[in-house]
């Protein structure tokens, strides 16, 4: 496992769930924050080659990862507040490959920005999480 993007983190009433972003295998893990500091495995979900940054809505509603091989994309799922888990809620284009990405607070808005590209970029996120094409 290539660790390729800071910890998101998302808790609930329960627990605190660590996702993970893995590049190379192209998914996400899910870790279960334990008492004593330590992290316990939980599933994978598929997201595309080359995944690494992901960003979690201010309500814990949705994660959002973004895909920095062609075609870029930002995949939406949507999050368990009981039990942590991802559901894929669906798949977005992105202008470039984004190092960084961030839903404001709002939700509905997903801000990417590439140095390399000398580019910022602005989508709208539905009211269903998914995020949609670049603003002019």
């Amino acid at each position: 496992m290539a660790l390729s993007s800071p910890l998101v983190t998302a808790q609930t009433p329960a627990a605190t769930y660590v996702y993970v972003s893995n590049a190379e295998d192209g998914d996400i893990g899910m870790y279960t924050l334990q008492s004593d500091g330590s992290l316990q495995p939980g599933p994978r979900y598929k997201a595309g080659k080359d995944v690494m940054p992901i960003t979690v809505s201010a309500e814990k509603r949705f994660l959002v990862a973004g895909v920095r091989s062609k075609p870029y994309s930002a995949h939406t799922y949507g999050i368990d507040r009981g039990t942590g888990t991802l559901t894929r809620v669906g798949t977005g284009p992105l202008a470039e490959s984004f190092p960084y990405i961030h839903l404001v607070r709002s939700g509905r808005y997903l801000l990417g920005a590439s140095y390399g590209a000398n580019l910022v970029s602005v989508n709208p996120v539905g009211a269903d999480g998914r995020v949609g094409p670049q603003q002019a």
